[in-house]
């Protein structure tokens, strides 16, 4: 054996040191980490330094400290890279010294008390010093299967220690590249326990003592910084790939090791099982999961670092706080931002919207694809849970209950928009505590600003179902046209809305049938053939006088262009089918409502008319011109003494009986009532040719300012030019002077 070269050993003189300690010592100092140790030092037994202050509180068994910094794991993971990365430079530099201190303190033969000298400066560069003062250290003997463990709050083997104890296998610290890759693969599982809060027994498969991607990602980022001075830490990983040779009282042996943890190992839910033999992802899969879970959370708001997260209750139909370590991976799951509130729904439940999975691959920086979605601002807290619940049971409510009508009580090409009827019926009472039309408008208003196609479907499928509107009409045409500028399949339903009737056209008597838009009984005539169905088409209901709709209808009307287009369509397809007229319609009913100025509200007057207070509405032959409105003592004495049978005196809908009631009134000719339809047509058309004089003088004031801009533009020109021409000037100047 030559001497000479700077890794071979070097003799010590004979003495009595040399039998009680030190026998053998390296001879390099920064030996590669890949190199293999050929032996293992004996304990020294002199030059034994004492360790600082801030070494000796990780032995205090008494120094209590319950830091939890409220984050959850996935937030942990981006903080620790992102610290990383802003000090890369310095950080590497800090390392590399960090293991060259380790192997100084190895060559003094003070393998044992690296892990107490460097720990507090490994927490500062790689941990950003939360880890100082919450952690217990101690080294024990556990054989060769194991590098240690890492311990929840209070459950660690000394049971004096509340804070999180680590506890190294002394085992396997052979060399100082194992002291340093150990105690940093125990410091991320205790990074995690400072960071997330201490392990619970149903919140194992959260990450903080498991060997998963959020490990990975601190492993490999570490090994990553630690190869920037060209020699990487090879022995951190998930498991330890310590020397197959101990040296134990005065001999080599190679150690048995289990190839499978024992079960007892696996029920210990509140410490880490860092066997030998540990498997964990890839540094692919790492990364890739990192990309998508980790990284969008610097772009989101700060609610989405909780621990704790919303999700939906499917039994009670709420919105329930529930810690993240309780519930699914993240890798598994999506979060829908509500007014900057993150609620967590299974990635399995949109499996079957193609749609919504697709507005989350679009959701990221440059497409890249996130696992968070906001919702649009609009939202309302009610169409947010009608959506939640659309997820978890592809309905929401309130759930439709058809209401009874017949198949002859739709006007033909309308089946796509339901019937307006009168609010106080027994039907509708129930209906309107619940209004399933409005839902179903915001509903699809919502899936349309979101992109969501099945949502959307899914709720114009409900529009088209529902054959009656017993809720308010105004409310659902300001919904569907108030905000930003409709969807076509909503503007088609309003219009349908606007012209759907329950009754076939009358041929050629639509002006004639609405005329004596008047209840009738049937007195045995039957409910076909020549009988018809006179209710007018929705549009008509809400321009009507007598209807409690009218005035919010035209204010809606004048505050909405687009409404006003569609409501103009209407009219214009309504007068090709001979049911809309300026002349007649309108003018009955109207003074029919002057009639009954006694009444409390127009609805009231309407019923009193027998307007809509059955679902059927027949006509016979046209009857006579009503009769004048005053009637004498011997009329009413006649009808007083007629039969019980005569259902015109008794039927209290039937117009003679109504002028009986009404006999106290004087007599008010039908001329003396202008068309108030024709009024209001008028006013509205005013109105239109004053807006659009009023957009006229507008532009004419945006060319006016062009063209003072023009003006400006040339005079700045002209005096640019100017200015040149000077300077060109002075310059020939100077130089003819010269």
């Amino acid at each position: 054996m030559t001497l000479g070269s700077s890794n071979q050993l070097a003799l010590l003189p004979f003495s009595d040191c040399f039998f009680g300690g030190t026998a053998l010592v390296r001879s390099r100092s920064y030996p590669s980490d890949s190199e293999p140790d050929l032996y293992s030092p004996f304990e020294p037994c002199e030059n034994r330094r004492p360790l600082s202050n801030v070494a000796l509180r990780l032995q205090d068994p008494l120094l209590r400290c319950d830091r939890d910094l409220g984050w959850n794991i996935d937030w942990a993971v981006a903080f620790f890279v992102d610290h990383l990365e802003q000090t890369w430079k310095d950080a590497a530099e800090t390392l590399r010294n960090i293991r060259i201190r380790a192997q100084s303190l190895e060559d003094d033969g003070l393998r044992k008390e690296i892990p107490y000298r460097i720990f507090n400066k490994l927490d500062e560069v790689l941990f950003a010093g939360h880890l100082k003062n919450a952690v217990f250290l101690n080294i024990g003997s556990w054989g060769s299967d194991v590098s240690g463990a890492t311990y929840t709050h209070r459950l660690g083997p000394d049971p004096d220690v509340k804070r999180i104890s680590i506890v190294l296998n002394g085992d396997v610290l052979v060399r100082q590249r194992d002291v340093v890759a150990v105690l940093i693969h125990h410091m991320i599982h205790a990074y995690f326990l400072v960071a997330c809060g201490g392990q619970k027994e149903d919140e194992v498969e959260y990450g903080r003592l498991s060997h998963d991607v959020h490990f990975g990602k601190l492993m490999f980022t570490i090994k990553r910084l630690s190869a920037v001075h060209g020699r990487e830490l090879t022995p951190l990983d998930y498991g330890h790939n310590s020397s197959k040779l101990r040296y134990l009282d005065g001999k080599y042996y190679r150690p048995q090791r289990r190839d499978t943890p024992d079960q007892e190992d696996r029920a210990a839910w509140y410490c880490s099982h860092c066997h030998f033999n540990v498997q964990g992802p890839s540094g692919r899969e790492v990364e890739k999961w990192y990309d998508k879970v980790c990284k969008p959370l610097f772009s989101q708001p700060n609610s989405v670092r909780e621990p704790q997260v919303q999700t939906y209750n499917q039994r009670c139909h709420s919105l329930d706080t529930t810690r993240r370590a309780a519930l699914p991976p993240s890798a598994k799951s999506v979060e829908f931002l509500f007014q900057d509130r993150p609620i967590l729904v299974s990635a399995a439940k949109l499996d079957e919207y193609l749609s919504i999975a697709k507005a989350f691959s679009k959701a990221g920086e440059g497409g890249a694809g996130t696992r968070f979605l906001k919702l649009h601002d609009s939202t309302s807290q009610d169409t947010l849970m009608r959506f939640l619940e659309f997820l978890h049971t592809g309905s929401y409510r309130p759930e439709y209950y058809p209401f009874s009508i017949t198949a002859t009580e739709r006007r033909a090409g309308a089946a796509a928009a339901p019937i307006i009827k009168p609010q106080a019926s027994t039907t509708a009472a129930a209906a309107s505590e619940s209004p399933i039309l409005l839902a179903d408008v915001q509903f699809a208003k919502f899936a349309t600003l979101m992109s969501f196609d099945e949502c959307k479907t899914y709720a114009l499928s409900r529009l088209n179902t529902h054959t009656t509107c017993h809720e308010d009409p105004v409310a659902l045409l300001v919904e569907i046209y108030s905000g930003c500028e409709p969807d076509s399949h909503l503007k088609n339903w309003a219009r349908q809305f606007l012209v759907a009737a329950p009754s076939a056209h009358p041929g050629g008597g639509g002006l004639e049938a609405y005329q004596h838009y008047y209840h009738h009984p049937s007195s045995g005539s039957s409910s076909t053939g020549t009988n018809s169905l006179l209710e007018p088409p929705n549009l008509i209901k809400l321009e009507c006088e007598a209807l409690p709709y009218r005035a919010r209808f035209l204010a809606a009307v004048a505050a909405s262009g687009a409404l006003e287009n569609e409501v103009e369509k209407a009219r214009k397809e309504l007068k090709a089918n001979e049911w809309y007229d300026y002349s007649s319609p309108l003018t009955s009913l109207s003074t029919l409502r002057l009639h009954l100025n006694n009444e409390s509200t127009a609805a009231a007057a309407a019923a009193a008319a027998g307007f809509f207070l059955e679902p059927t509405y027949r006509r016979r032959t046209p009857p006579p011109p009503l009769p004048p409105l005053v009637l004498d003592s011997s009329s009413c004495s006649s009808c007083s003494s007629s039969s019980p049978s005569s259902s015109s005196c008794h039927n209290p809908h039937h117009p003679h009986h109504y002028h009986h009631h009404q006999h106290h009134h004087p007599q008010i000719p039908r001329d003396r009532y202008p068309d108030l339809l024709d009024q209001e047509q008028q006013r509205l058309k005013a109105l239109r040719r004053e807006k659009e004089r009023e957009l006229m003088r507008e532009k004419e004031k945006v060319r006016r300012l062009e063209r003072e801009k023009e003006r400006v533009r040339e005079t700045k020109e002209a005096l640019e030019i100017k200015a040149a021409k000077e300077a060109l000037l002075d310059r020939l100047k100077f130089e003819c002077e010269y």
